[in-house]
């Protein structure tokens, strides 16, 4: 085994020309705890691991846990990512997004106050726990920062991966699964409905598009996918609301409670953390970091729990072919809320954050540099950008999963001068022209 690693580390060296990199820091966690990670798998029987393959297994899905730990503070920390998860996440990510070879070398070489394997800190209430979805072709350790403040802050944050869909992952039997490209063409309606659903002309067009929209989406990859990520996040909340979870987890669930359950992602993982908690009695909130709603479920209507979304750039970057670029409207818009009452609830927080592009609400913000940089995640400042988003998480979370004052989360929006609130005045406007011919 140590010969294994240690050939890994050679060739991870290698490939992102690590003796000449530098070995960024990233902000330390603020809070009263010290923060532990353990690396764990899912199970679920009940599916196979690939679904065009059911003689593929049972579905596995490793899992990064991050959680309230008593341990000193180290002034090193532990590798961002370790050897042999480096050695796999990181040509992936380098093919997935077609980055050149030397983009990655600070997340390759960046380190972070964690402590691997730290004994659990208790507290009589228990810890809240965070379910954590990633973004397409993305890692589950992609919000490390996040979670490890989180984690500081009394929560335990169980981030998973979706094989097939994130970055290259290697089980626990030491099975690859790479991300799967291509499949089954998409029914074609799909994308039609879906350009006008993002960039239609009112309200009644939309509408109709829907209809077309949720009879064709299951035959699509975005839809397939969908159904995966649901049902996977849904697995993993089960197990741990039955105390089913591994064996290795169970130390630390042990100072949870699992009655206050989150689901939280970004991208198609925020989408997904909004369906799931509808759908999940224990879940008492949600956070989307800029996913675009593909739920034909939540169009129209209500979420049911409180929503975090929390919204890149769009007048000035977009994020979707067609959006619209103004601030007034987001296609967000049409979910989460019934349109009659749209920007109505104000357990649905929406805001946009300033100068920040789709990616950049990872931790790549802080450690990608160079000419692309703001191509690929916004001219945004990487230490303000995680700042912003650790800030009014950690105020949305205490808001709703440990009955806190919801004063705290208005004070931590506007603190925060790039983030900025977003009312959907142009929904309210076509829902009140729709209304009147009604």
């Amino acid at each position: 085994m140590q010969l294994r690693y240690s050939i890994i580390t050679v060739a991870l060296a290698a490939w992102i020309g690590l003796p000449g990199a530098t070995a960024p820091t990233l902000p330390a966690p603020d809070g009263a705890y010290a923060v532990g990670l353990l690396r764990t798998e899912f199970a679920d029987t009940a599916r196979p691991l690939d679904a065009g393959k059911p003689d593929s297994g049972p579905r596995r899905l490793p899992a990064v846990v991050w959680y309230p730990a008593e341990a000193r503070p180290s002034a090193e920390g532990q590798p961002y990512l370790e050897d042999a998860v480096a050695a796999t996440t990181l040509p992936a990510i380098t093919r997935n997004f077609r980055y050149a070879d030397g983009d990655l070398h600070a997340v390759a070489a960046a380190r972070i106050a964690v402590h691997p394997g730290a004994r659990p800190a208790k507290t009589k209430r228990g810890f809240p726990v965070v379910v954590y979805s990633h973004g397409l072709f993305l890692y589950p350790e992609q919000n490390s920062v996040l979670a490890a403040h989180l984690a500081s802050h009394g929560y335990i944050v169980v981030s998973i991966a979706h094989p097939g869909d994130s970055t290259d992952v290697r089980l626990q039997d030491d099975t690859l699964v790479a991300t799967q490209f291509g499949g089954t063409p998409d029914d074609p309606r799909f994308g039609e409905a879906w350009k006008v659903i993002a960039g239609g002309a009112d309200l009644a067009v939309r509408r109709d598009a829907l209809a077309t929209y949720a009879d064709a989406f299951p035959a699509t990859r975005i839809g397939r996918s969908f159904a995966a990520w649901r049902d996977d996040t849904i697995a993993v909340a089960d197990a741990i609301v039955a105390r089913k979870e591994p064996a290795a987890l169970r130390k630390i669930l042990a100072t949870a409670d699992r009655t206050r359950l989150a689901f939280a992602g970004m991208s198609f993982g925020g989408a997904t953390s909004a369906t799931t908690c509808h759908r999940v009695t224990a879940c008492r909130a949600a956070v989307n970091l800029d996913g675009q709603n593909f739920d034909p479920a939540l169009f129209d209507r209500a979420v049911g729990r409180p929503l975090l979304l929390m919204l890149s750039d769009w007048p000035r970057y977009g994020l979707l072919e067609g959006q619209p670029r103004e601030p007034d409207f987001s296609p967000n818009d049409l979910a989460y809320e019934p349109w009659a009452s749209t920007g109505r609830n104000d357990d649905v927080v929406r805001v946009r954050l300033e100068g920040i592009r789709h990616l950049g609400f990872t931790d790549l913000v802080a450690l990608l540099d160079g000419p692309k940089r703001q191509e690929r995640v916004g001219d945004i400042d990487g230490g303000q950008a995680l700042a912003t988003i650790n800030d009014v998480v950690l105020a949305f979370l205490d808001a709703y999963m440990r009955d806190g004052d919801a004063a705290g989360l208005g004070r931590a929006i506007d603190r925060r001068p790039a983030l900025k609130r977003h009312v959907p005045t142009r929904m309210q406007r076509w829902a009140g022209e729709n209304a009147e011919t009604r």
